[in-house]
């Protein structure tokens, strides 16, 4: 076993080290979409303080209550742009072309290879600006964390993580089944504007469907709510226990699908 973890660990590694030398080598790319997501995370920041210029809260949420769930949001669509886009797409860009096969065939775990094998430097300074702004804005409400609260956090936001990557998975692997279906990447980050603001403020049957039915209103909320008020345990349970069952349905489907594979052309 511990073996096998030092194989994938220096892979990972090893992955990582091929797409900085990619990074190296095409600069002004990487240089020109790093200014393009700085800017889109000053717009979003930028666009909570002039909504805030005309209202004092927002479904109960204070300004800096927002700030925490903005932060939130801001490190999970670092990861979304960094890691879920670039390996998602060239997962579906394979199995059209029939450059699936080479994962197939190596030694190594499938899913870990096309999960990890892809990733983007130019978004990641955007996480540590949400963790920085998240940082200062629980000391300036002066928030104190326990242990125990920490670690609900460190777990509903790696929960999270899983929950958003498990479901673009499910879509990608939806290609398997439906010829040229290029754009079954769109739909995982047009769901993004549903978690970039608290869940109460949806009502109704839109409540209820984000938050139990396909919960992806929980991803950013939940640990916040974490932070700053009393944590919802019943949701969080419930959250976790959802993931760790959409996770196992997402490599089940790709078990499934895989057999439908006939190298070329999908």
């Amino acid at each position: 076993m511990a073996l096998l973890q030092n194989k994938y660990w220096k892979l990972f590694w090893h992955f990582r080290k091929i797409q900085l030398m990619k990074m190296i080598e095409y600069r002004g790319d990487f240089f020109f979409w790093l200014i393009v997501s700085l800017m889109w995370t000053a717009f979003n920041y930028f666009f909570f303080y002039l909504i805030f210029g005309n209202a004092k809260t927002i479904a109960g949420w204070t300004l800096d209550e927002l700030m925490v769930v903005l932060s939130f949001f801001t490190m999970i669509d670092a990861l979304t742009w960094s890691v879920f886009w670039p390996n998602m797409s060239h997962y579906t860009e394979d199995v059209f072309s029939g450059k699936l096969s080479k994962y197939l065939l190596q030694p190594a775990n499938s899913i870990f290879l096309l999960t990890t094998e892809h990733v983007t430097y130019h978004n990641i300074p955007r996480f540590f600006i949400g963790l920085i702004i998240l940082i200062l804005t629980a000391l300036k409400m002066d928030v104190s964390v326990s242990f125990v609260q920490l670690l609900t956090i460190v777990t509903l936001f790696i929960t999270s993580v899983i929950f958003l990557y498990s479901g673009w998975f499910i879509l990608a692997t939806c290609s398997f089944w439906v010829e040229k279906l290029q754009n079954i990447n769109e739909i995982m980050p047009g769901f993004r504007r549903i978690y970039q603001v608290p869940r109460q403020v949806y009502t109704g049957v839109t409540a209820i469907t984000i938050s139990f039915i396909f919960p992806v209103g929980l991803v950013t909320s939940l640990p916040s709510e974490v932070l700053l008020r009393t944590t919802p345990w019943g949701l969080v349970l419930y959250f976790i226990g959802f993931t760790a069952l959409f996770a196992f349905l997402a490599i089940s489907f790709f078990r499934i699908s895989i057999r439908k594979y006939s190298s070329v052309g999908g």
